[in-house]
């Protein structure tokens, strides 16, 4: 499924999956702190809404502005 230019909508399930493996990986190596859960998702959702964001720039062109 895409969003009509080839690109997976925010909601695809890989790209959670890819938020909730990469937020596991930065909690492991902090030292799994307890009770920090929402701080590592958030940070991984927001790399991966970066990642996308910068990907889609690339792909469009960065001189398309």
């Amino acid at each position: 499924m895409t969003d009509g230019n080839g690109w997976p909508p925010p909601e695809d399930s890989a790209f959670y999956e890819a938020v909730r493996r990469t937020a596991y990986f930065l909690w492991e190596q902090d030292g799994r702190p307890d009770g920090r859960h929402d701080e590592y998702y958030l940070r991984a959702l927001e790399q991966h809404r970066r990642e996308r964001t910068y990907d889609r720039w690339l792909a469009d062109g960065p001189d398309s502005d």
